[in-house]
């Protein structure tokens, strides 16, 4: 009960104020609110909100935006950097919180800001006036190596610490002054903004006090407007009138406003225990009260902080509320997939003979390098009118290193250049210095002896194209070619309701029979002995040994290196990437130059042979049916010429039709709907232009997004914000009859507003919050009321302008190869749209006049030739057809692995050509660090000035995950790539090839720049991310927009990124440990914890990129090693544990797609598309973390390595099971490379550890 008192006497105990009474006009005595002396000019007690205080924060709020505006529009190198001391765990939860995590934290655990705040100051200080560790000596180099404006650090470079001879230097006080560069540091984890700089906590927390401060205020105005109201209703209130209340209500309602009454002036009066009355001037005027408010919020704020900062701690001490960094994976998934993808079963399909030639008959091949770049120049100069209307040349369009490119082509080799140096030169020079004619001519081929008959696998011969034509009209050459790449299935058969991935056969067979006749028709000496001959049968000779069998994986693999030195392979998957190239292509009126008839033919012949059992196709090639898949493929299958009436085509559209046709497919399908013209752009929700005109230090700004994301969604702002459709929308017959073919009710009588958020259940795999909803009606409202119209088409402008200005910074940074194959298609299509633009007709989309007006749209355009041209990078011809892969290739990434599991072997002299060609691949794919790549408009961009305007991290010294000219350097891909350099220096016949000069040095410098890049791209939480350093927050995935793909929206620390960066650093600090020793020592300390912090409970890691725990655990164990962590430690310990509970029955581990989708241990392992549930892939990376950790259960390691030796093919070669890569969570890609690169390191890597004991 509320105490009882008496209720007029209770409310003249406080001072009464006289107020007019609305009835009689005369003064009613009116309780006021009692405020300390000092307090009354600070908290108006007339109940307004323009009080003191509440000016001190709009004040302090209002400068503290300004010097962010100020501060992100400055380059960052220009934002100072504090001092050595490095981060460390300044506060108690700093060790296990990433880079902008959730809201709560921000306001429970981010006092720790006004700590880093502080320590820059002191640092500041002691820079300027030259004291302590922060003196100005110490500040570096004013370069910007480094830096980009999101980058969360800069790091500098500095000099070797080796004279002109080589000899390391000694180190004396002056030089230790001139080589100290220090991380430039924006101090603060919780609530950093890597916009701001170092400055960033010195501006944060300001802002964070301001906002504490106008919260109180608005409190303190609720409390006295409250007590007024309260005050005002007892004064006036009649207990006795009120006689249909119960008396003990009555009773209660009053002794309960008085005790609101009473408390509410407590609250204020407590004040003056932490603020005493002597503290505050006592005058009244301006100054006194200035200083009186200050001195009054500092109080405010600092009683505030502390008192956040033990509940916090408190709140984690006990486990009520823990906070996990922003880069924590998570959990398993609640709702897990149970769907099932089903094909018809026994049916192989075959690539028809006459869709492999043309009508020249040339015969598909697959050209690399020079001999690529060759065939595209010819190809553009053969078309008939396509050369521009300008003195540009071919060759000029065609930018960036060849090496590593790779494309399909029905051309002949053309003629090259013999002014040009080429890939061509390479090998032939390398051959001749590393292969005597006596060592390929005079070897001799043993026999090992055969003491078992086994099932021959080399039987059964069939024609490459055809199943049914006689094999006796091939040569024998390339007849064991094709047995060869094979992989143990039946020659150029595909069937996907055995296993819907390719085997990769029409490359391999391609490349192995070249190396045939380069080599005289003999196979390397290792797999010798499946060499056909006219015997009627052969038996097989499994491998005595590990090491033998090691041996075997790298002779076949040697067979498939190209010429440039890198293995190419099949990087398809995804079924929603060649249907928005199609998309494109109709739009832009069908060019041959893009997409030829023989291509045409291809591509539907793999959407064909992948359609499923129920008519649909899924998100990839191992997903069940979406509605995202069926509805973009069903598009593509109609723009290809299918009929619509066919059988297949028909099952199609009934699966879409019964789903609820096309507005029920999620927003991608949406906009490539929208552009093709078979949807309303108001069917689509708003991607506004004009969001990149927001100052940078805005909270949501597009620049801050994952670079892939934020690549995507910039065209699709463009072409979104243009409102561009095909402009024969209304008259193209096809088109017509696709607005029938996709939607249950008529295309007219859609309201297409109400279907924007329409999505099947199967494709909302990250469903949209309710406020994304809410913001996105809000910008249906702003894109459709005519109120808005003209603010909107002045800052809509302005935004295409700069869409189109960082399109084209894009497009020449990558050579027109742009990020990925969305973007690539989206880039193509503004850049023939923006054509437009440039002679003068740019309109905004609500003009009258703006759909009318006559596409200017140019094929011969540069820049939309130069877009054509390397649009071919993408494609990849398989058994299975043709398609598009996720990226230009995964070459870089694929041969760094190579090469490193070839010198754990101890085999890199053994295969002489194999590693001097992977020497000249990396020297000429580390990006922008050749003079071919330092030619092209690329390096332009890597200024300062460019890398900050374009939100580009630094790009020089990074390797990429496919091709120099590709320009986006990745995190893991530079440590495996510096890591693969490293590896080739410790071969006796590589450094002998670059000492003589038949290859190009890789000098320090530039080992010295890919350190560089490593280091600034390291995250606040200790971890590493992808492209680039963290630039958002957590709640940046509550915006989501794409509901089919989850964790997109920022660039989080990943334990692949993170081993692979801490280990190069690691590997490089054995061989240069002079070089920037505290900072790569601080580095690899911080990534260890980092790893450790993500760890599952399980002992687990979850692994974002490939399928899933066996790889995860293979990245965390060895970087926990590579980091120093004892192999009998904790977590190391308790991942071995891990992975042996998950080893299978028959030795094996194994794991599929839906590991990655649930976030869970497949239960089932591999059971679909590997052996017993277990994979040769999954087993290698649970082989290589557990000899990584000195596994002490070595008979587990010895059923591991026995699965692999069992698996393994007598050629070498390994069978191709299920995918093995995953991107964002919900979509599997496919590596064919992996299948031989990983048994073959686990192979070397456990013979290493455990010897004589495996065999």
């Amino acid at each position: 009960m509320w105490p009882k008192r008496s209720i007029k006497e209770a409310i003249m105990e406080t001072s009464s104020l006289c107020l007019p009474s609305s009835h009689t006009g005369t003064c009613t005595p009116f309780p006021t609110l009692s405020l300390p002396a000092p307090l009354s000019p600070l908290l108006s007690t007339d109940c307004t909100l323009l009080t003191p205080l509440f000016l001190l924060g709009i004040s302090l709020l209002s400068i503290s935006l300004c010097a962010s505006h100020f501060l992100s529009r400055t380059p960052i190198a220009e934002l100072g950097q504090l001092g050595p001391r490095g981060r460390k765990n300044y506060s108690w939860n700093e060790s296990t919180h990433g880079v902008g995590g959730r809201f709560v934290d921000w306001w429970l655990f981010g006092g720790c800001v006004w700590i880093r705040s502080w320590m820059f100051l002191w640092d500041a200080m002691c820079r300027l006036f030259g004291l302590g560790h922060g003196g100005a000596d110490e500040g570096g180099d004013e370069s910007c190596a480094g830096e980009n404006l999101f980058a969360c650090f800069g790091v500098v470079h500095n000099h070797d610490d080796k004279n002109k001879n080589g000899h390391a230097v000694e180190k004396t006080e002056t030089t230790r002054k001139e080589q100290k560069n220090y991380v430039k540091h924006g101090i603060g984890i919780i609530g950093y903004d890597s916009s701001l700089g170092a400055h960033g906590p010195v501006v944060l927390a300001p802002i964070r006090a301001s906002v504490f401060i106008l919260a109180w205020c608005s409190i303190c105005t609720f409390f006295i407007r409250t007590h007024a109201v309260l005050a005002y209703w007892l004064v006036h209130f009649d207990v006795e009138t009120i006689d249909f209340v119960p008396m003990s209500l009555r009773e209660n309602s009053v002794n309960m406003a008085s005790y609101l009454l009473q408390g509410i002036q407590h609250v204020f009066g407590a004040q003056s225990y932490f603020v005493k009355d002597e503290f505050l001037p006592s005058d009244t005027t301006m100054i006194g009260i200035i200083t009186g408010t200050i001195i009054y919020a500092a109080a405010y704020i600092t009683i505030l902080e502390f008192i956040l900062y033990i509940v916090g701690y408190l709140i984690a001490i006990f486990g009520i509320y823990i906070p996990k960094g922003v880069s924590h994976p998570g959990g398993p998934r609640p709702h897990k997939i149970f769907r099932v993808p089903k094909w018809t079963e026994g049916q192989q399909h075959f690539i028809p003979k006459e869709l492999l030639t043309d009508q020249n008959n040339g015969k598909w091949r697959c050209a690399v390098a020079h001999d690529a770049h060759r065939d595209t120049i010819a190809k553009f100069k053969l078309a008939v009118g396509a050369a521009p209307a300008s003195d540009m040349t071919k060759e000029s369009l065609l930018t960036g290193e060849p090496f590593g490119r790779q494309l399909w082509t029905l051309l002949e080799p053309q003629p090259r250049c013999v002014n040009v140096e080429s890939d061509d030169d390479l090998c032939m020079m390398l051959r001749k210095e590393l292969l005597p004619s006596t060592s390929i001519n005079d070897r001799t081929q043993q026999q090992p002896d055969r003491k078992e008959d086994l099932p021959n696998f080399f039987k059964q011969i069939s024609d490459l194209f055809n199943p049914n034509a006689n094999p006796q009209s091939q040569s024998k050459l390339s007849e064991l070619a094709r047995l060869l790449a094979s992989g143990g299935r039946p020659p150029m058969a595909f069937d996907p309701s055995k296993n819907p991935n390719s085997c990769d056969q029409v490359f391999r067979a391609q490349m192995i029979l070249s190396y045939l006749e380069q080599n005289e028709g003999k196979l390397p000496e290792d797999i010798a002995h499946v060499q056909l001959d006219d015997s009627e049968s052969k038996k097989q000779i499994p491998a005595k040994t590990v090491m033998e069998a090691a041996k075997r994986g790298v002779a076949f693999y040697s067979m498939l290196q190209s010429p440039d030195g890198h293995w190419a392979g099949d990087y398809g998957g995804p079924h929603f990437l060649m249907p928005g190239l199609i998309v494109a292509w109709y739009v832009m009126g069908r060019p041959a130059l893009m997409i030829s008839p023989p291509q045409q033919a291809l591509m539907l012949h793999y959407l064909k042979v992948h359609q499923q059992q129920d008519g649909g196709w899924g998100t990839h090639i191992e997903s069940p049916s979406t509605m995202f898949g069926t509805v973009i493929c069903y598009l593509a299958v109609r723009l290809l010429g299918a009929k619509k009436d066919e059988k297949w085509v028909t099952s199609g559209r009934d699966f879409l039709l019964k789903e609820g046709g096309a507005v029920m497919t999620s927003s991608w399908a949406k906009f490539w709907l929208c552009l093709i013209g078979c949807m309303d752009w108001k069917g689509h929700n708003s991607v506004p232009p004009e969001m990149w005109l927001l100052p940078n230090w805005f909270p949501f700004h597009p620049g801050r997004l994952w670079c892939h994301c934020r690549m995507v969604y910039l065209p699709m702002g463009y072409i979104y914000g243009s409102r561009f459709t095909y402009s024969d929308a209304e008259n193209d017959p096809l088109i017509i009859e696709l607005r029938k073919e996709l939607y249950v009710e008529p295309y007219e009588s859609i309201d297409w507003d109400k279907t924007r958020h329409l999505v099947a259940p199967m494709d909302n795999y990250s469903p949209i919050p309710a406020f994304m909803k809410f913001a996105q009606n809000c910008l249906s409202v702003y894109e459709n009321c005519r109120i808005f119209r003209p603010f909107r088409d002045a800052v809509r402008r302005a935004g295409l302008k700069f869409c189109l200005e960082y399109m084209k910074a894009e497009d020449l940074q990558t050579n027109y190869i742009d990020i990925g194959p969305v973007n690539k298609a989206l880039n193509m299509v503004a850049a023939f749209h923006a054509l437009r633009n440039a002679k003068g007709t740019n309109l905004p989309p609500s003009s009258p006049s703006h759909d009318s007006v006559a596409a200017n749209n140019d094929l011969h355009d540069p820049a939309v030739q130069s877009h054509m041209m390397r649009v071919a990078d993408y494609l990849w011809i398989a058994e299975d057809g043709m398609k598009m892969q996720g990226y230009n290739g995964s070459q870089c990434w694929d041969t760094s692995f190579a090469v490193q599991a070839v010198w754990e072997c101890g085999l890199l002299d053994k295969f002489p050509l194999l590693s001097t060609k992977v020497w000249a691949y990396l020297e000429r794919t580390q990006i922008l660090s050749t003079e071919t790549s330092q030619s092209s408009p690329a390096y332009r961009y890597e200024t300062c000035e460019n890398r900050d305007k374009f939100y580009r991290h630094v790009s020089k010294g990074g390797w990429p995950f496919s091709t120099s000219a590709h320009g986006w350097p990745i995190s893991d891909c530079t440590g495996e790539g510096l890591k693969g350099v490293l590896a080739l220096m410790n071969s006796p016949v590589v450094m002998n090839a670059v000492k003589t000069g038949v290859l190009k040095s890789i000098d320090a410098d530039r080992l010295y720049d890919a350190v560089n890049v490593i280091l600034t791209l390291q995250n606040e939480d200790g971890g590493w991310a992808t492209y680039e350093n963290n630039r958002g927050f957590g709640w940046y995935e509550e915006l989501n927009p794409s509901e089919v793909f989850g964790d997109i929206m920022i660039d989080y620390s990943y334990v692949e990124c993170s081993m692979a960066s801490l280990t190069a650093l690691a590997e490089f600090h054995e061989k240069f440990p002079h070089h920037r020793s505290k900072e790569v020592a601080f580095a690899i300390r911080r990534g260890g914890e980092f790893m450790k912090s993500i760890q599952r409970e399980d002992g687990s890691w979850y692994g974002s990129w490939a399928c899933c725990f066996t790889y995860g655990c293979w990245f965390g164990i060895e970087g926990l090693i590579k980091a120093g962590e004892s192999s009998s430690s904790a977590p190391i310990q308790k991942c071995c544990r891990f992975l042996l509970s998950q080893q299978r029955p028959n030795g094996g581990w194994g794991e599929d797609f839906t590991s990655c989708y649930d976030k869970a241990y497949a239960t089932n392992g591999m059971q679909s598309y590997g052996d017993e549930g277990s994979g040769v892939v999954n087993t290698a990376w649970a082989l290589m973390a557990l000899s990584a950790a000195k596994c002490s259960d070595i008979e587990a390691i010895q059923r591991g390595v026995q699965y692999l030796m069992s698996r393994q093919l007598e050629c070498g070669d390994w069978p191709q099971e299920g995918i093995s890569g995953v991107f964002n969570r919900a979509c599997g890609i496919t590596y064919t490379a992996y299948r031989n690169i990983f048994p073959v390191w686990a192979l070397g890597r456990c013979a290493a550890t455990y010897g004589d004991a495996l065999d």
